[in-house]
């Protein structure tokens, strides 16, 4: 059975204003999501995972795109530089509860039972009610030419 109310983008954005990084997760109804870490540097990483909460979190890590983002036109456009598989099993007791933001505006809470570290993130989220996106940025990001001398 899966715990329906993750689904949907929770973000620590909103509870760390000014932070120079920030870490957003996103939990899709058919069982895969995806981490992104992003800097004010204009680095990003995006691991992408499948999930399931059988009792605690299990995110399954399967690959990872690194790289960097720019913004064009108002848009922003992510240029992956680095695309890698392997796989890596995080399972975490995990809580999602009525919160504040740093203002003390209400917000919803997934408050993580440690730091998901490996990935660069913490482990206090916000929901984000009504997202700009859901689509996984690294998705249609150019990639380095494969018959590049690099």
């Amino acid at each position: 059975m899966t715990d329906e109310r993750l689904i949907g983008l929770w973000s620590d954005e909103i509870l760390h204003p000014g932070s120079t990084e920030t870490v957003d997760l996103v939990f899709r109804r058919d069982g895969s999501g995806w981490l992104y870490w992003s800097s004010w540097s204009t680095e990003f990483a995006v691991s992408r995972f499948t999930w399931t909460t059988p009792g605690e979190l299990v995110l399954k890590f399967h690959r990872t795109f690194e790289g960097t983002w720019s913004i064009d036109n108002g848009v922003t456009r992510h240029e992956v530089e680095s695309d890698e598989e392997g796989e890596s099993v995080i399972e975490v007791g995990y809580e999602i509860a009525p919160g504040e933001d740093p203002y003390g505006t209400p917000v919803t809470l997934l408050s993580l039972g440690r730091p998901l570290t490996e990935h660069l993130a913490g482990a206090r989220f916000a929901w984000i009610e009504k997202p700009e996106s859901l689509s996984d940025p690294s998705a249609d990001a150019p990639r380095p030419d494969p018959s590049s001398p690099h």
